[in-house]
């Protein structure tokens, strides 16, 4: 399904939902744009749910709240998975103002948009549209996590506000395309604005802490499934080159062993990560010889068994995935799509088992001196299939012109998984239990992330005029907030531009498949 398709669909779904919504009660469609429910009997569930929750000592919550709040988008590291572990991801205002001066700066010293993509895009905020920006496949988990995620948000606000004696007037929810899909509790305006600072600042803090903790505990389920055997790499669907190793479709990688590797596989990319260190990508040689034997501990029928296979079955070569245009190999009439090798010359015959060796012997050969520019190679390669050869008269170096050039640099060379059929990353799916916990975790995550921004009138907007309000007055609060708000607000759409350019959301999408 392409593009225009996926679009059609996702319109003609947001269309049959207004119609059905419309002939119930038509006063919950908005012009078939905006689909908007209120209630003040839920919020006077949130009253009275609260009301029951009131032996939580005010300051303590508040200043829980506040950390929390804080941890979200303004302290140095927020912890995030890492296979079996936790890493470390640096604050979000942090990473806004870093990758958007990047990106800038890039951009004004002649860099193209695709060269400043990459960084910009760190920051980029992409809607999620299910068969556009993500798989259909994966709506139910995104839909679930948004569910809790955004009714817990709403809830605290109630939860604070009632604490503090200000009455609730309605709560609901809220849908536009789905895109902007939400839930709100309305508080009475008056009391809000007439309550002293602290009860404004618990109000405002409190969803960003709801969603840190939804976060937070998502993290410590992941790591507690991970280390109980409840990830791995899942062999979704399976092509000729995987099945001949011994795999079967169903089966659930969860170890890599041989060549001196023993790692547990908890994601797929985590597999294909290990496959390709020891066939030496992205830059080295094989950790072991083609006869050594590599064994995946697969999960299949619910025991766990050995699938073994010499390492000559994924040294499989390197692919092209470009070349230099007018280069040495390209006038030899190599192409993108060829995988290479073999070279011969230049003092031997050099096997080529992978991409990181290609690179190997390249720069053997270039720091060594066995090769001049004008010196012939016959480069192999297998070209649909089958072996062919060519003669490549090698070039003068563009960095140094003393040195041989072979028309290629190292991002135009394909990985083990990624541009070979044998383990294809498009065969592996992450296990349930990942694919459900990293959505809650991503979803919760980015909720706090966004809302902690100081831009009018997400919560950290505001916060802070709440905050400045207290010491420069209305007018002189309100001037400095809509000028931090139309700054940042421009920044994040700028990296959120860059990052639908650049595809970055796709390969982070792609670790959720």
């Amino acid at each position: 399904m392409d593009v225009l398709e996926s679009l059609a669909l996702y319109v003609l779904a947001w269309l049959i939902v207004a119609l059905a919504l419309y002939a119930i009660r038509r006063d919950l469609v908005k012009g078939f744009v905006l689909i908007m429910w209120s209630s003040e009997r839920a919020a006077q569930f949130i009253r009275r749910v609260s009301e029951r929750l009131s032996f939580i000592p005010l300051k303590a919550y508040l200043a829980v709240a506040a950390a929390l709040f804080l941890l979200s988008a303004y302290s140095p590291y927020f912890p995030i998975p890492a296979g079996t572990g936790v890493a470390y991801m640096p604050g979000f205002l942090y990473i806004l103002l870093r990758s958007t001066y990047q990106a800038l700066t890039g951009l004004a010293h002649g860099a193209s948009v695709q060269e400043v993509a990459v960084v910009g895009a760190q920051a980029g905020a992409v809607p999620l549209l299910p068969g556009i920006t993500i798989p259909w496949d994966q709506l139910p988990y995104i839909a679930l996590a948004v569910v809790v995620g955004v009714a817990l948000h709403e809830f605290m606000h109630g939860y604070a506000a009632v604490r503090h004696g200000i009455r609730l007037k309605s709560a609901g929810v809220f849908s536009a395309f789905f895109v902007f899909s939400g839930a709100f509790v309305e508080p009475d305006e008056e009391q809000l604005k007439s309550s002293p600072l602290r009860a404004k600042i618990a109000v405002f803090v409190s969803g960003v802490a709801a969603n840190v903790v939804l976060a937070l505990l998502a993290l410590a389920i992941y790591l507690a499934g991970v280390h109980a055997g409840l990830g791995g790499a899942v062999l979704a669907s399976i092509n000729p080159a995987t099945a001949q190793l011994g795999l079967k479709q169903g089966d659930v990688v969860v170890a890599v062993n041989g060549c001196g590797v023993s790692a547990d596989v908890v994601v797929p990319d985590q597999l294909l990560a290990t496959l390709n260190a020891i066939v030496g990508n992205p830059a080295g040689t094989p950790l072991c010889s083609p006869n050594q034997t590599i064994t995946l501990v697969v999960e299949r029928n619910g025991k766990l068994v050995d699938v073994s296979f010499p390492a000559e079955k994924i040294y499989v070569g390197a692919p092209l995935t470009s070349l230099i245009y007018g280069g040495p190999m390209y006038e030899a009439g190599i192409r993108p799509g060829d995988v290479v090798t073999a070279i011969y010359g230049c003092g031997g015959a050099y096997r080529v088992y992978s991409s990181g060796q290609l690179i190997s012997i390249i720069q053997k050969i270039v720091s060594d001196g066995l090769c001049r520019p004008g010196d012939q190679v016959v480069v192999s390669v297998l070209r649909n299939g089958r072996e062919e050869n060519y003669t490549v008269v090698l070039g003068h170096n563009p960095d140094n012109y003393t040195r041989p050039f072979f028309g290629i640099y190292t991002n135009g060379l394909g990985q083990l998984g990624f541009n070979t059929s044998v383990f294809s990353a498009s065969l592996f799916a992450n296990t349930l239990f990942v694919k459900t916990v990293m959505w809650f975790f991503l979803i919760n995550l980015g909720l706090a992330l966004i809302n902690a921004l100081p831009i009018y009138p997400l919560d950290g907007g505001l916060l802070v005029l709440a905050i400045l309000e207290r010491y420069l007055g209305k007018n002189g609060a309100t001037y400095i907030v809509y000028g931090i708000t139309a700054l940042l607000a421009a920044f994040l759409v700028f990296d959120s531009a860059l990052g639908i350019v650049s595809g970055i959301y796709k390969q982070i999408f792609s670790l959720l498949r």
